[in-house]
């Protein structure tokens, strides 16, 4: 009997390995791929699912990013965009409109940082390849406490990350392209009746 379960850990070790290994594989032919497209532009497709709170979102629009900056607008009331000094989310609601700002890389607002979007999960994350699918865990603290990769071969089909509170921020790709001519990396302050700066240090 002991040697049974001596075997049948064993095994069990190996096929976790074996995972680990395939998952870090995958990983870096990710990485690898998406980390040198300096540029991009893709459809967005965004849920935000908390069963337990009984809520679900569900948001379309287009990320565009151009090294150090990205721009994410669903529709015409609501931009996240880092134009390379500053990010700002705006937002505008009927009975009211608001903006914020923040030094690039402190976006608090946000689950994953967006002008990294297919690349952010290349380090300091561990876990298993399960199908076509990569099940990751942060090794430091982040917004996140867990986050899937799906993947098609070597392109990156949604990423969905998990917060403390159970909601899935998941976000579903489409119309990768690498022309982003014509992408302005702008917004205007003044369209927006409450300003918040939380800039600390980068103005």
């Amino acid at each position: 009997m002991k040697t049974l379960l001596k075997t049948l850990l064993l095994a069990v070790l190996m096929v976790g390995s074996v995972q680990a290994q395939d998952a870090s594989s995958k990983i870096n032919e990710l990485y690898n791929k998406y980390g040198n497209i300096p540029n991009y532009k893709v459809n967005v497709v965004y849920e935000a699912i908390n069963d337990n709170m009984g809520f679900k979102n569900v948001q379309e629009g287009v990320l565009v990013v151009e090294g150090a900056k990205y721009i994410l607008k669903y529709g015409p009331n609501e931009t996240w965009l880092n134009d390379g000094k500053t990010e700002y989310v705006g937002t505008k609601e009927p009975d009211h409109s608001q903006i914020l700002f923040f030094c690039p890389g402190q976006n608090t607002e946000a689950i994953v940082d967006f002008g990294s979007m297919m690349t952010f999960f290349g380090s300091g994350h561990n876990g298993t390849m399960e199908g076509s699918v990569l099940k990751l865990k942060p090794s430091s603290e982040a917004a996140y406490k867990e986050v899937h990769v799906a993947f098609s071969g070597n392109n990156i089909t949604s990423i969905t990350a998990v917060d403390d509170f159970g909601t899935s921020h998941k976000y579903s790709f489409s119309n990768f392209s690498t022309n982003t001519s014509g992408t302005s990396f702008s917004i205007n302050p003044a369209e927006y009746y409450e300003k918040i700066d939380e800039r600390r240090g980068c103005k």
